[in-house]
């Protein structure tokens, strides 16, 4: 299904017809001021900016890892695919190569547990994947409270829902995950935990307080009101990248980027940042769960098999020739959490 061969392209090479300019409106100086490291920013295409940062963050007084894609949703010409393979499991590089997108990032929560099914909604071209079947007394249930929706060609909204919502709408595009973190310029993300101080490793793993107060690795959507989606990654469980809470990453998108509307997609080992000819796998971020057995570990490798993604895929012909040219090398080191000959096999799916 996937291609296999292994032929690494530069960024620079990738991006030599596009240019390298940064864009006047992305957020490379205010993040650049609060990291002592330079960061970087990439044109990989018309309208679409790679920015990446690792290193000390002043504000956050820790170090972290952060990439983003800068989508202006007025000049990009591309379309997005709200990707969904939870049948068969892949790596975010295999279904982007695939699939024969320039960038691409993890979407929402995946799972399927033993006890209970699906804990999110998906709703690709008019066609329902999978939706909640969870029960409401399910520890679980908290994370299909919002969506991320798209409302036309390049317009996407960001809402609070339910199962019974998300089924009544007639977008054709649709992935519920949670929490919501900026509605409308209103920061609930900074609320979203009820407890908010102690220790809290007396609740259950998944409990919404834990989950969201703790500092891991995260996938989040956001929009601006200049019309660009910001796809962002920011991983953790290293000590050259130590993660983000939910209220540290509502104030963060605020800050930086002055977003409007946000929603946290995923966090821990599912996220990935896949951006062709960066890497060879493409993946431009540090997967955490090569870290479970070795600390130490921080590479690109180690992607966790998911069951959805956000791809950014080319209109122009030019583009896509151009991209048809390159192959992405495959993940030796990926794993599939729920497999029980892995090392990463989580006891109860927890």
């Amino acid at each position: 299904m996937f291609r296999s061969t292994v032929i690494f392209l530069s960024i620079t090479s990738i991006i030599a017809v596009a240019g390298c300019s940064a864009p006047k409106n992305t957020a490379l100086n205010p993040l650049s001021q609060r990291f002592e490291q330079p960061c970087t920013s990439q044109k990989i295409m018309k309208g679409v900016y790679w920015l990446s940062c690792l290193g000390y963050d002043s504000t956050l007084m820790r170090n972290m890892s952060i990439n983003v894609l800068d989508i202006d949703l007025h000049k990009a010409p591309v379309i997005f695919d709200f990707a969904w393979f939870n049948d068969q499991r892949a790596t975010l590089s295999e279904i982007a190569d695939t699939a024969l997108a320039v960038a691409a990032i993890n979407s929402a929560y995946f799972e399927k547990l033993n006890d209970g099914g699906y804990v999110s909604f998906h709703k690709r071209n008019g066609a329902v994947n999978q939706r909640v079947e969870v029960p409401p007394s399910h520890t679980r249930f908290w994370k299909h409270s919002a969506a991320f929706v798209q409302t036309g060609p390049k317009e996407f909204g960001f809402i609070a829902g339910n199962q019974r919502l998300y089924d009544s709408l007639e977008f054709q595009n649709i992935i519920s995950s949670a929490p919501l973190l900026i509605s409308d310029g209103v920061p609930v993300g900074k609320y979203v935990v009820t407890r908010k101080s102690g220790e809290k490793s007396d609740l259950e793993s998944e409990h919404p307080d834990r989950h969201q107060a703790g500092r891991g690795p995260r996938t989040v959507y956001a929009k601006t009101a200049d019309n660009h989606l910001l796809l962002i990654t920011v991983d953790g469980r290293s000590r050259r990248a130590e993660g983000i809470n939910a209220e540290e990453l509502t104030d963060f998108l605020i800050e930086i980027f002055d977003a409007t509307d946000a929603i946290n997609m995923d966090g821990g080992g599912s996220v990935t940042m896949f951006v062709r000819g960066a890497t060879q796998t493409g993946i431009v971020n540090y997967p955490s769960d090569q870290r479970k057995k070795d600390p130490e570990n921080f590479t690109h490798h180690g992607q966790r098999r998911n069951g959805m993604a956000l791809l950014l895929k080319p209109t122009r012909l030019s583009d896509r020739r151009r991209l048809s040219a390159m192959s992405v090398a495959p993940d030796t080191l990926a794993a599939d959490y729920l497999d029980p000959k892995n090392a990463f096999h989580f006891k109860n799916n927890k």
